[in-house]
This record gives C-alpha cells, sequence and structure tokens, in this order.
C-alpha cells in the first residue's frame, strides 16, 4: 500500500513568526508494508515485513505467490524485502514475444537494488529464486553483503532431471497421493493461471518431508502460480549450469537444504557449498523443499546467526 505525502507545516527556526512550508513528505521505499517500483516498463511489487537487518529476499517458481516464501520466524530477527518476480503475484507480466529468463530476473533485481536505494544488501533466495541470486552474486559481486542460498537448483540438466525423480520415487512412492503428483509434474505445462495454480497444489506434497503427518499446517503452501514464466521462457534455459560462476561470488554465503528435498537434493547444495569460496553448508534434517515451514525455528535460527553476523 502506497502511503500518501503529506505536506508538513513547520515553524521557522530562530524564533522567527512566520511559518514555512516543507516539501512534500516521500514514502520511505523500504518501510514496512506492501510497495511497487516501475524496473524496464513492468511493474515489481515487493513487502517489506520485520526488524534487525536488511535481507532481500526471492522466492521460487517461477510465477509462485511470494506468500508461500513468508519467513515469520525469521522476521523477528531481520528485516526481509520479498520481492515478486516478475510474472508472478502483483508483479507485471511481459508482453507476449519478451522471454523470462534467468539474466533478465537478476537484471530485474540489479536495477530493483538501485531504484530502493540499497547500496549493498543480503539475498536469500528460495528455489528459483537462489538460482537467480547465484547468477546475481556472480555479476554483481560488490553488491552483496551476504547470500543465502536455500534449496536452490545449480543446474538443469539431465543428470539433475534424474535424480530429481530418483529421489522422488525413494521417498515417496508409498503414499497414496504419490501417483496422482508425479503425474502432473511429468505433464505438460499449463497454458493458464488456473492450470497452473490446480497443478501447484496437485504436486505441493512432493515438496514436504512428511506431506501426511502436518497437511494441515502447510496451507500457505497452497498458493496462485501463474502460468507466464513457463509460457514464455527463454528456450535457451534448459539445459543451465551456474558452476563455472560460482567461484565469482565474493559475498559470505551460506547454502541450506533440506534432507529429503526431492528436487533440489543435497548432492546439488554441495556443488554449490564448494564452488563457493569458504560458503558453510547447513542440512535441516527433518524438511523437504520447504525448510521455513517445516523447521521454521532452526531455519530462522540458522539463516538469521548467519546474516547477522555478516550484517553492514
Amino acid at each position: 500500500m502506497y502511503l500518501r505525502a503529506i505536506p508538513v507545516l513547520l515553524l521557522a527556526a530562530c524564533g522567527s513568526s512566520q511559518p514555512s512550508v516543507a516539501g512534500p513528505q516521500r514514502p520511505d521505499p523500504l518501510g514496512a508494508g506492501d510497495h511497487a517500483v516501475p524496473i524496464d516498463g513492468v511493474t515489481l511489487a515487493y513487502h517489506v515485513a520485520g526488524s534487525g537487518p536488511r535481507c532481500v529476499v526471492v522466492p521460487g517458481g517461477p510465477g509462485l505467490s511470494w506468500t508461500y516464501a513468508r519467513m515469520p520466524a525469521l522476521e523477528k530477527r531481520l528485516t526481509l524485502v520479498y520481492v515478486e518476480p516478475i510474472g508472478s503475484g502483483a508483479s507485471g507480466r511481459l508482453p507476449q514475444g519478451q522471454t523470462y529468463s534467468l539474466q533478465r530476473y537478476a537484471d530485474q533485481l540489479e536495477a530493483f537494488r538501485a531504484a530502493v536505494g540499497l547500496e549493498r544488501a543480503c539475498f536469500i533466495g528460495h528455489s528459483h529464486g537462489g538460482m537467480i541470486v547465484l547468477r546475481y552474486a556472480a555479476q554483481h559481486a560488490n553488491r552483496v553483503s551476504a547470500l543465502v542460498a536455500y534449496d536452490a537448483p545449480v543446474r538443469f540438466d539431465k543428470d539433475f532431471e534424474d535424480t530429481m525423480f530418483a529421489s522422488a520415487k525413494k521417498w515417496f512412492e508409498g503414499k497414496p497421493w504419490y501417483a496422482g503428483a508425479i503425474g502432473v509434474f511429468q505433464g505438460p505445462d499449463a497454458k493458464t493461471d488456473e492450470e497452473a495454480t490446480a497443478a501447484w497444489a496437485k504436486i505441493l506434497p512432493l515438496y514436504f518431508y512428511d506431506y501426511d503427518s502436518n497437511a494441515a499446517a502447510y496451507d500457505s503452501g497452497k498458493v496462485a502460480l501463474s502460468a507466464a514464466p513457463d509460457a514464455q521462457a527463454a528456450k535457451t534455459e534448459h539445459p543451465t549450469d551456474l558452476r563455472a560462476e560460482l567461484p565469482g561470488i565474493k559475498a559470505p554465503t551460506l547454502v541450506v537444504v533440506g534432507a529429503r528435498d526431492f528436487i533440489c537434493s543435497e548432492p546439488f547444495a554441495r556443488e554449490i557449498a564448494s564452488g563457493v569460496h569458504g560458503a558453510h553448508l547447513v542440512v535441516l534434517e527433518k524438511s523437504g523443499h520447504m525448510g521455513h515451514m517445516e523447521e521454521p525455528d532452526r531455519f530462522a535460527t540458522v539463516v538469521g546467526d548467519f546474516v547477522v553476523t555478516h550484517a553492514e
């Protein structure tokens, strides 16, 4: 929500009886609440909550509503700036003919940083958002004070895909929802937002360590999904491999992964940790792809301690 600028009447200094009118106050672009900023002709929505050192959060998807990534426990330690990447939520969609590419997301992130007046910042990227912040941190090393790659892929290729399906089968094949979920996951891309949202609800159980025991607690994961990023994705995105870019990341880096994350599993998290000099790896033992929901206190402690240690 925008704050309306209110002219403020001030008494002039030195005892003057003549009032003077200050210029209109501008809303703080990083104040608590809902905001939006135009980036390259496309509206980028973002939300600020919490207290403490500031971190920019880039959610996954691409196309998922940012609300699934809300981290209330971490907001007690940090001020989180949740960005809605283009093509998702309240942010704008690209015109037909333009593509959603990893590079475009990274360029948008840099433009956002400049637009809201952040000289340097901590960045937390989850899932596909983790891939965005890895690319960003490699290309804009001087703008990143600390980096958290959370359940992030470092590459999309056949090995990644084979591991993903093997992990899903190993951990979940006996579940009553498995056949339906994996069938939708392997099916054709949704063509409408409604189809994409319905598909996401079907595959969501795969993303948790133990969905059956906690299904009611994870309703916050059932969010809207935009079909636009998949429908207009750059054809060169697959295969993608960021391993050669990792040495360019100079910021202190934390890699967080769930022990039963089928989609961005521990072997790939270890590739990130070994590729970024000095990176530290933490495995959340009772989490899948949604550690901030499954182990919120543990997640908040691990990420909060790391960011506070490296805050500027």
